[in-house]
């Protein structure tokens, strides 16, 4: 490539000014900054239209706005009106640093040729093939501001904000308190993330400099370099607008790995949703816009929809209600765990696939959790995946799999999951959501306990770091509810419309959580989309004492009065900590409720066994899937759980039944069992039905089958859930059709 250079004398470095950071502007030198680099961009040939103009206000700052109405400038603006154009050569990126000379381009006026000049600052070679287009940018930029008023963009840099008027996390200072608002949220690791990475590229950069022997190599200094990175990282658009230019950059691996700063047009604000588009020429870029604006109106440019942990690292602010929300969650897979290994398992399958995926941020995990507005979901997905990313249910799906649900799982070109349809299928979804639950409400907890302590913000970061913490709260709090509905239909036992149960809930949500428009758009998105649980509601998930109301009539007060006696026994006799309290009578957590489901679980599968036609089609077709699923336990063989503490556990209850409960308390069970009970001393026959075998096989199926640690009252947690979740294991039951 032949090295050119730019018309004007180029000056060496060691007549560069000393770096010193420009104060804190007002309002109308902001506003200045911004006139005088419009005169710049029209002096080389650019323009804004005369309809707009640059403004400034508090909530705002400098921005792009309609021209009052006057009788020469109409009140409005159509769509398709181009706002600005800059011509290419006042574009800074890579191709300046290194002097690049496309080829000749044919243009309406005959052919020309774009030339990207560097403009005095002169980065050695051997620097540049080392760190790479990205850093190259980095410290051309810092270069460029070096050179201060004797500058070819001096009247760009003058335009952008100094180091003391960035806002983004990465120039959070310790001293001011900004560092405890980023507490307990994803901003303090993308911080420390970012900043590692940014400190190994100039810490490498900046020694090869001085390696080098560029001269004044000292004022390229870590405050400049990350001055200079956030404004790349804030202001820059891919080398796209480019590509008409240098058409190698219309690939995406070529066009988005180098950015480009775009002088006047980089000053519009971020409006979500907004309707722009680009107009990239031979030798010109230009903004359009492509809907109705009205007089003072601001003229906003799109960067896509971002979310505010996005807005906040990469700008430095945060945007309340924003429609385009959506939270990042972690899951960390071990390298043996079923997650891992199926995850391996798929990409394995993908890289032999015809439609494998192309790109490394394909094969990212994409887990969210996105907010009601997010504008990017298809109308037709379901309720679940409107709120909560495929990939994050399936990766979930596999966590939470017990063993028969792993040997279900499916993989193909779209991903892996646990297949939810089919029968007993659903108790994996509803553990998932039980999870998603569970890691909410304590998000929720840690920003509310945390922020309780922070007191009012004291300046412009702080302020946006208590947006961000509200709009992470608000988006969990309503991914919480959607949740909570889902897991409610498998969790109530009376009848009712979806509507008024609906209402119900809603009405246990005060104003200050919900407001009255928030509960309108949760209602009807829940309304109007479908369930990924196939059916209408219907309880799956059992607390011990619902469960008798799914026996027969004729058995539910003979079962009722049997257990019940059994396991108050059972209380009085072991003394084993349940968590739940001496004398509590709570069934729900620990041992003795294990046992107490074990025992409703060996009495019907007995029952079962004896005359299933004395069973509901419900329970008989849970026994058949039950006893094809977990093989009865040997005649002839003693089972020993390979948990020391279970089997402790349970040889404890082997000897209550077999030498201290009184016969006549499971003898009215008799007539449905088929087998008289033993006399004592001589019950733990193998094939009683609660011999130590017997028990031991249903305790296996409750540690497959149950949906332990679910949120006794998600809403009452959300609402005022400082003294700590409830939770309670719950035996799964599931529906006996699936269509």
């Amino acid at each position: 490539m032949t090295e050119s250079r730019p018309p004007k004398c180029v000056r060496s470095l060691g007549s560069l000014l000393h770096v010193t950071y420009k104060p804190y502007r007002t309002a109308g030198q902001a506003l200045q900054t911004h006139v005088e680099l419009e005169d710049w961009v029209v002096q080389h040939g650019g323009r804004l239209d005369d309809t707009v103009q640059f403004a400034h206000d508090a909530q705002r700052g400098v921005h792009l706005q309609v021209k009052p109405a006057t009788s020469e400038v109409s009140s409005s603006m159509t769509p398709g009106t181009c706002v600005m154009k800059i011509p290419i050569e006042l574009t800074m990126s890579y191709f300046n640093a290194i002097n690049y000379e496309p080829e000749q381009q044919q243009t309406e006026k005959g052919e020309r040729k774009t030339t990207f000049f560097s403009h005095g600052v002169e980065l050695p070679k051997q620097l540049i093939e080392a760190i790479g287009p990205e850093e190259t940018t980095t410290f051309f930029l810092m270069g460029q501001y070096l050179r201060r008023e004797e500058g070819f963009w001096y009247p760009y840099i003058q335009s952008l904000p100094g180091p003391e008027e960035l806002t983004t996390p990465l120039l959070f200072k310790e001293e001011d308190g900004d560092l405890a608002w980023l507490n307990m949220t994803s901003l303090a690791a993308s911080r420390e993330r970012r900043l590692q990475i940014w400190k190994v590229n100039y810490e490498k950069a900046y020694s090869m400099m001085q390696d080098l022997g560029v001269e004044n190599a000292r004022l390229y200094t870590w405050d400049l370099y990350l001055w200079a990175s956030t404004i790349i990282s804030s202001r820059a658009f891919t080398a796209k607008v480019l590509a008409s230019v240098i058409p190698k950059l219309q690939t995406a691996e070529e066009g988005d790995r180098i950015s480009v700063l775009l002088p006047l047009i980089d000053a519009t604000n971020h409006k979500p949703l907004s309707k722009v588009e680009w107009r990239a020429g031979t030798d010109s870029i230009g903004l359009v816009v492509m809907s109705d604006l009205r007089a003072g109106d601001e003229v906003g440019n799109n960067y896509g929809p971002r979310n505010n942990e996005q807005l906040m690292m990469n700008y430095g602010f945060c945007i309340p209600d924003n429609p385009c929300e959506y939270r990042v969650v972690s899951l960390r897979a071990p390298p043996d765990s079923p997650l891992a290994q199926i995850k391996a398992q798929y990409e394995q399958h993908c890289s032999k696939s015809a439609n494998k995926r192309n790109t490394v941020a394909d094969q990212e995990d994409k887990y969210y959790v996105f907010s009601l507005s997010y504008p990017l979901i298809d109308s037709f997905q379901p309720l679940e995946y409107s709120i909560f990313s495929p990939d994050l249910l399936r990766a979930l799906s596999v966590i939470v799999a017990n063993d028969r649900e792993l040997e279900t799982v499916t993989i193909d070109e779209d991903g892996f999951q646990v297949p939810w349809a089919q029968y007993a299928g659903s108790r994996n979804l509803i553990a998932s959501l039980n999870q998603i639950v569970i890691e909410l409400l304590s998000y929720i907890r840690r920003l509310e306990v945390s922020g309780s302590q922070l007191g009012d913000p004291k300046n412009l970061k702080q302020v946006f770091s208590k947006q961000f913490r509200e709009s992470h709260i608000d988006l969990s709090r309503t991914a919480v509810f959607i949740a909570n509905w889902t897991l409610m239909s498998r969790r109530i036992l009376e009848e009712g419309s979806q509507g008024e149960l609906l209402d119900g809930l809603l009405s246990r949500v005060p104003e200050r959580i919900f407001d009255a428009e928030k509960k309108v758009h949760i209602k009807e998105r829940i309304l109007n989309r479908k369930s990924l649980l196939p059916g209408s509601q219907s309880a799956e998930l059992f607390g011990f004492g619902d469960l008798y109301q799914l026996l027969p009539m004729s058995l539910q007060s003979i079962a009722k009065e049997c257990i019940d006696g059994l396991i108050t026994r059972a209380k009085q006799a072991i003394a084993i900590d349940d968590g739940t309290g001496s004398g509590s009578g709570d069934t729900e957590n620990g041992p003795h409720a294990l046992f107490a489901y074990a025992v409703f679980i060996n009495l019907i599968v007995a029952v079962h066994r004896h005359t299933p036609s004395q069973l509901p089609p419900r329970l008989r077709i849970w026994c058949n899937f039950l006893m094809n699923t977990y093989p009865a336990p040997p005649n002839d063989v003693s089972w020993t759980l390979p948990d020391e503490t279970d089997e402790t556990i349970l040889s404890a209850f082997d000897s209550f039944i077999n030498d201290h409960l009184p016969g006549n308390v499971l003898g009215p069970l008799t007539p449905w069992v088929g087998t008289p009970v033993p006399g004592q001393g001589e019950r733990d026959v193998s094939d009683w039905w609660l011999s130590p075998n017997w028990l031991r096989w249903a305790w296996l199926v409750l540690e497959q089958e149950m949906v332990m640690n679910v949120v006794d009252d998600p809403l009452g947690e959300m609402v005022d859930g400082m003294s700590g979740m409830r939770m309670r294991g719950v035996l799964y039951i599931p529906r006996e059709q699936y269509n």
